[in-house]
């Protein structure tokens, strides 16, 4: 949707929030909103641990810790991208990371990093390749870089947005347009100075955003420069092309069609096309040397936006949805379709012999002959891309599916994808959704969905130690209950990633795609993996062995149930590991599968799309919550077919629920931004505890009487008075559950995706995309590892007990000493050595 600049005041800014509603996916798709407006290769492991696994004592007091993700530098949020002079090196603008990366061509090697001052959005190089000029789109400013010593040399203010700078074929002066000022100011490169202000120049904003990561791709309308002195720019809201003399602030004004989407100029910078989109069906043809119109074509289809003309202008290519068409420029006539998939821009080869789709597949077209040459990207779909100057390669960047990088050769029909990897060098932490504490709470893990990675948290110290490289668009993860291993689900993989939190080393175990969920039974043999696409159903692993035991169960049809960073339906372990339950969202049931004989049970249907299910600690009950219905369904699993006994109404949209065991359900009213109390006795909400904002995850700690609620929110505006902006807050609400209110807030700073703790609630994990890291929360610091029960910070007999029925329940509580997962007179010794040694 475009929109003129007198809409704009009543239509921006422009809010994309980490809690906004998506559709529901039967395949868990990346959910991707595309709005217009104005105004890779494995990463090998990586450890850094310093100490073994085993019990710690959590020290200092209650407090939140972020932990990064990541290393420094990254590549987060990739903006642009172009090719030196020389073709020899690719240079990447990044808009979270604010930097320049630098990578070889050839070899894909990390070359170096030039930090700026700001979210880099757009860049542009001199032709000697010395000197980088770039727009900060968050702060409203340009930034000047030596590129010999990758050093910001000058930092100065300009307009509101500035989304695209180009430099003169001379090097002296740049261009940048300012999409909510309607200007164009030009700079002198060696004074670092604006030097003139042009105004009335429109240009227009792309918006791409998947809220699952959540990612966000910003694409302003470009403009181009034709010869040292002028550039040309699609103006679509005044229906212009303009072309602007750079020296003089002259500027000629050229009536076009409504629905100017995408300009292209011809190599040789004769002629210049404009493609009009949707019902307008035109392509507009400029003669740039008399500065006027020289035909407008009509093309009979509807045109989706991209267009891309030859070395002389006589040829092009045109994207219509999920398909092209070829054009003679010369004589209108217009090409059969061609199958491309969605194309986000076109660009024309160095030679000049072929036009490059950057999008789902790559697509390689023929100029002369108007047909399809090659598909050469079948990695990730991707937003935006740059040609080598002097080789037949060409570099793209994806942004809203991950921060990477795709390398191929455009070699006609012998052209290939030759790289596959991260737009920053590895390892990344891009968006940390999912986490998992281990029994113990000694260790911690984040999983980062864009950059395929697990990340190593040692709690005791609140840093990472660790990375190991996971499938892609990893989901769900859990530990085993001795906390050596972490599996991880892969939405987009046809394997989980099992890992070894000691050397930070992966296997990958097939089995079929899009799975997103994991729990692991309590003797941690096995590890359970829905799967929601080619054939729903769960998934078993023998972690004894790391490889599939007996077949897939097909359940219910899964699939993403929305809620805050789109999820996926629900699975839950019965506390005896007996009972497998699945929501079969959108059939409206709830599987049974019997963990022990590995066998389908029954289906039961429960109420309109079930999400998340839950069963009570004794596992007579089992609890669905009912996006659509606002209801729980509990069913009865002691009778000899199972049934729902009762319908519960609750809140809006009611996603995780906890069984007290004092005859209370707490459910998360996601909609509502409450936790519903519910009496199962009489089946009735009584009550709601109303939050600071909307939850992504409740833990209960029973024997403290406490609740756990994350919640937060998060986003990015675009327009308005401040340009650009990107807010966030979360927190750690702490809920007594004899008073139901809200005692404490242990604030994070981050928009929270999930909540996981230990079981004895010591410490908690709380993943923060938008952070690129995770919170880790000391609960409860106690004393030392023998101080197992309340009051904590005391030893006491208690204490005691506690250990002797953990020990003979071979609970990991009472794993004190090597050898781990053994529970010996090892354990019993370490246990008297540090009762002795009391608190300090």
């Amino acid at each position: 949707m475009l929109l003129t600049p007198s809409a704009l005041l009543l239509t921006l800014p422009i809010v994309l929030s980490t809690n906004s509603i998506t559709d529901p996916s039967p395949d868990a798709d990346v959910p991707v909103m595309t709005e217009t407006r104005s105004a890779r290769g494995h990463m090998p492991p990586i450890l850094k641990r310093t100490r073994p696994l085993g019990p710690v004592t959590l020290g200092g007091a209650r407090g939140s810790s972020f932990v990064f993700t990541g290393s420094t530098p990254e590549g987060d949020a990739p903006s642009e991208m172009v090719f030196t002079s020389d073709g020899s090196t690719i240079v990447i603008s990044h808009r979270e990371s604010q930097n320049l990366i630098l990578w070889d061509a050839a070899t894909r090697a990390f070359l170096g990093e030039a930090p700026v001052s700001g979210a880099a959005q757009s860049f542009a190089l001199t032709p000697d390749d010395s000197t980088a000029v770039v727009c900060n789109l968050d702060n409203d400013s340009v930034s000047i870089v030596d590129m010999g010593m990758l050093l910001e040399t000058a930092n100065f203010a300009v307009g509101t947005n500035p989304g695209v700078v180009r430099v003169s074929p001379a090097g002296d002066v740049a261009a940048v347009t300012q999409t909510f000022d309607a200007e164009m100011v030009i700079i002198d490169i060696t004074s670092a100075s604006v030097v003139r202000t042009i105004t009335g120049i429109g240009s227009s904003v792309r918006l791409s955003a998947s809220f699952e990561a959540p990612a966000i791709s910003i694409q302003y309308s470009g403009f181009e420069f034709i010869d040292d002195d002028r550039a040309i720019n699609l103006d679509a809201f005044a229906q212009e092309a303009q072309i602007i003399n750079v020296r003089t602030g002259v500027v000629t004004r050229i009536p076009i069609a409504n629905n100017g989407r995408d300009l292209s100029v011809s190599l040789d910078g004769t002629r210049a096309a404009i493609s009009h989109g949707s019902f307008t069906r035109l392509v507009t043809v400029i003669d740039l040397t008399t500065e006027t119109v020289l035909t407008t074509w009509p093309t009979g289809v509807d045109l989706f936006g991209e267009i891309v003309i030859n070395t002389d202008g006589t040829k092009g290519v045109l994207s219509v949805l999920n398909a092209a068409r070829s054009i003679d420029l010369l004589t209108g006539a217009i090409g059969p379709s061609l199958n491309t998939a969605t194309m986000n821009e076109l660009i024309a080869t160095s030679d000049g012999l072929h036009a490059l789709g950057v999008g789902f597949r790559g697509a390689l077209i023929d100029f002369a002959t108007g047909s399809l040459v090659a598909q050469l990207n079948n990695a990730v779909s991707t937003e935006f891309g740059a040609v080598s100057p002097t080789a037949n390669l060409a570099a793209m960047c994806s942004t809203t599916f991950g921060d990477d990088m795709v390398v191929v050769s455009t070699n006609g029909a012998l052209g290939q994808l030759e790289a596959f990897q991260l737009s920053g060098p590895a390892p990344e932490g891009d968006r940390c959704r999912t986490g998992a504490m281990s029994p113990d709470a000694s260790v911690a893990v984040g999983v980062s969905i864009l950059s395929d990675t697990l990340t190593i948290i040692d709690t005791a110290t609140a840093s990472a130690t660790g990375f190991a490289p996971l499938g892609m668009r990893p989901s769900g993860v859990a530990i085993t209950p001795d906390g050596t291993t972490a599996v991880v689900a892969n939405l987009d993989s046809t394997f989980a990633s099992v890992v070894d939190l000691a050397s930070a080393t992966t296997t990958e175990v097939p089995i079929s795609r899009r799975a997103g969920e994991v729990v692991i039974s309590p003797d941690g043999m096995f590890a359970y993996l829905p799967v929601v696409a080619s054939g729903d159903g769960v998934w078993r692993i023998d972690l004894t062995t790391n490889t599939v035991s007996g077949p897939k169960i097909l359940t219910g049809n899964m699939g993403g149930v929305g809620y805050s960073f789109s999820q996926v339906s629900g699975i839950a372990l019965s506390t005896d590991g007996s009972k497998l339950a699945v929501a079969g969202s959108f059939d409206d049931v709830v599987t049974i599968i019997d963990a022990t004989t590995w066998a389908f049970e029954r289906n039961i249907t429960v109420g309109d799309f079930p999400t998340f299910v839950a069963f009570s600690p004794d596992g007579a009950s089992l609890y669905c919550s009912n996006k659509n219905a606002d209801t729980v369904s509990v069913i009865d699993m002691t009778l000899p077919v199972p049934v729902v006994v009762d319908t519960i109404a609750v809140g809006d949209q009611p996603w995780q629920i906890i069984d007290a065991g004092d005859g209370r359900l707490f459910v998360n009213n996601w909609t509502d931004g409450a936790i519903g109390v519910v009496d199962l006795v009489t089946g009735v909400q009584t009550s709601t505890i109303a939050l600071p904002d909307l939850c992504t995850g409740i833990r209960l700690d029973a024997d403290a009487g406490l609740l756990y609620a994350s919640n937060g929110s998060g986003g990015i505006s675009i327009g308005g008075d401040f340009g650009f902006s990107n807010i966030q807050n979360g927190r750690l609400s702490v809920i007594d559950l004899s008073t139901l209110t809200i005692t404490s807030s242990i604030e994070t700073g981050f928009s929270p995706s999930a909540l996981s703790m230990d079981p004895m609630a010591r410490a908690a994990i709380v993943p923060a995309p938008m952070g690129d890291g995770a919170s880790i929360i000391v609960l409860d610091p106690g004393c030392n590892e023998a101080d197992l029960a309340e009051p904590f910070g005391v030893l006491d007999f208690t204490d005691v007990l506690a250990f002797l029925g953990a020990f003979s329940a071979m609970d990991p509580a009472a794993d004190l000493a090597a050898p781990f997962g053994v529970f010996d007179f090892s354990d019993v010794i370490a246990f008297l050595g540090a009762f002795g040694s009391g608190c300090p």
